[in-house]
């Protein structure tokens, strides 16, 4: 996905294209995990089994939109396009994306004629998705990944003759 600097694209939508929205500021640093304690009574602390899993990530975008003056009906239509699940690409990443929506309403600061200034928080997958491979594969696929995470490897012969010497390994990186 090509992304414009200081942009990001919202469900199919490149939001400085198509409304002037210019991103501020991000933070992506991890998703929270979810704590496995128990408390046991007349013991101070608690005993922690480690976390494993993490919950949903909150994406907070801070934007402007202050090239051009937002009209109510613009606003009225990116609150439209805010309400549903989307894909979120971001400039400085767009060979990744997340998955989310917000479910919160942000709050307009309104800068005169200038424009808008306001924080998207959208609530997304723990982790980001990276490329597809549709037809013919690369040698080797790499997982950049920095979690484990659930893969999902579907190989269709669309030809008629048989593969004949087909391997797949998976190897778990230590680390």
């Amino acid at each position: 996905m090509t992304v414009r600097d200081d942009s990001f694209n919202f469900a199919g939508v490149d939001m400085l294209a198509e409304y002037g929205i210019r991103v501020l500021s991000h933070d992506l640093l991890k998703p929270p995990l979810r704590p496995r304690k128990v408390i046991i009574q007349s013991r101070d602390g608690a005993y922690d089994f480690g976390a494993m899993h993490y919950d949903e990530r909150r994406l907070r975008i801070r934007c402007e939109a202050l090239d051009r003056h937002l009209a109510r009906a613009e606003i009225r239509e990116l609150a439209l396009l805010l309400d549903q699940k989307g894909r979120i690409f971001l400039w400085d990443e767009p060979d990744k994306y997340y998955i989310g929506r917000v479910y919160d309403a942000p709050d307009l600061t309104y800068i005169g004629m200038a424009g808008h200034r306001f924080t998207l928080n959208f609530l997304c997958d723990p982790f980001a998705y990276g490329n597809t491979y549709d037809g013919q594969l690369p040698d080797r696929i790499e997982y950049p990944g920095t979690a484990r995470t659930p893969t999902r490897l579907s190989l269709t012969n669309v030809g008629s003759d048989v593969i004949h010497g087909l391997q797949v390994r998976i190897r778990e990186r230590r680390g």
